[in-house]
């Protein structure tokens, strides 16, 4: 990790540090707004990798939630605070990524993400006119 990027975090909520870190943008209106009016729920069994600064501000975060059918994992929630750079979309990807420990991903999100998600290996599927879905086939 370069001195720039930030510190890169996996908590669930039952992990202590979760609620100072997450609990103030949960319900923040100009975070809901950023994920095209979705709010980020907090459920059982979720991921979250939160980016964060030297200074423990929270810059953005990405939250894997298994579905319930399959060892898929649907990727939401992912944020990058106003003002940050937009290459840290591409970093929680590729660390969702990571986590993911091979399994395949899904995501639907604004296509103004597109980008991001292309760097981080997903395949663009165009679904309507402000959101498409993407998919990262399981590995090996």
């Amino acid at each position: 990790m370069a001195p720039s990027d930030p510190e890169l975090l996996t908590l669930t909520n039952e992990d202590e540090r979760f609620y100072p870190l997450l609990g103030p943008l949960l319900a923040r209106r100009t975070v809901h707004k950023a994920l095209g009016g979705y709010a980020p729920f907090d459920d059982d069994g979720k991921t979250w990798i939160v980016a964060r600064d030297p200074a423990g501000r929270t810059l953005g975060f990405v939250g894997l939630t298994p579905r319930a059918t399959t060892k898929d994992l649907h990727v939401e929630s992912l944020y990058v605070a106003p003002g940050e750079r937009a290459a840290l979309y591409t970093l929680l990807l590729r660390a969702a990524v990571r986590a993911a420990d091979g399994r395949a991903l899904h995501a639907t999100a604004a296509r103004a993400r597109r980008d991001h998600f292309l760097a981080a290996g997903f395949t663009h599927i165009p679904f309507t006119e402000k959101f498409d879905k993407f998919t990262r086939e399981a590995t090996p």
